[in-house]
């Protein structure tokens, strides 16, 4: 695991918690794998033992890992770990799937603020404007969903960035902002316009599923909201967004 950074005004304990489950999700610690000791935790990161604890007590109880009395902590052997467990991202989720996931971004740029939501959600912070990520994300070559990400426009220079991967990676090791804690919540049926239709290869009309969600980290400061067009077609791919 990598080091821990003293620095961010992220609490010390999360910032492990996060890095344990990050691992995990990703297959880097499978099932059954044995994780370090909290002494040995505490050394390498210069951590309390409550510290320590904390992280650890906090990753049994979402069902990442388990204790064995005597032996030490194991990454569990659960289905729990395939499922979206607070705020994940499509593309960890795609992971521990075994699917091939692939992004085509077809927006990104400042824009000004259009929704309700966003007036809502970002308020005075950026003067009625937002930084727009659009992007067709596809699984197993197949087109699955139509995501579009408003966030601050003090993000610009994410352009830089590799967009085709993961939004979430982009924002926890770049700008150490870790989505924590979901806010507003809307789910509907609708119909493919043209866009939805060219882009999801689906016929004009075709129901579709539309979701809108506010993401905040752990302070409750905001980070982004998604908006997202999901083809109905393909209950394989459609579990990620229920």
């Amino acid at each position: 695991m990598s080091a821990i950074e003293k620095t961010n005004a992220t609490p010390l304990y999360l910032q492990l918690k996060n890095k344990i489950k990050k691992e995990i999700r990703t297959g880097i610690l499978k099932p059954g794998d044995k994780l370090p000791s909290e002494s040995q935790m505490q050394q390498e990161y210069n951590m309390s033992r409550v510290t320590v604890r904390n992280a650890m007590e906090e990753l049994t109880g979402e069902g990442y890992i388990i204790k064995v009395q005597g032996k030490g902590s194991f990454v569990a052997h659960t289905d729990m770990l395939r499922l979206p467990i607070g705020v994940t991202s499509f593309t960890e989720d795609a992971k521990m799937q075994g699917i091939t996931l692939t992004s085509k971004v077809i927006k990104f740029g400042i824009e000004d603020i259009q929704t309700e939501l966003d007036r809502r959600f970002f308020g005075d912070k950026t003067d009625g404007r937002i930084l727009v990520l659009k992007r067709v994300r596809s699984a197993d070559g197949v087109p699955v969903t139509i995501e579009e990400n408003h966030m601050s426009p003090d993000l610009i220079d994410m352009k830089e960035e590799d967009l085709t991967g993961s939004y979430y990676d982009i924002l926890i090791n770049k700008y150490h902002m870790i989505p924590s804690n979901k806010g507003r919540r809307s789910v509907r049926i609708t119909f493919a316009d043209k866009e939805a239709a060219e882009y999801l290869d689906l016929s004009l009309g075709t129901p579709v599923i539309e979701s809108e969600m506010c993401v905040f980290d752990m302070n409750g400061d905001a980070i982004h909201t998604v908006k997202d067009i999901v083809r109905g077609d393909n209950d394989r791919f459609l579990t990620w967004y229920v």
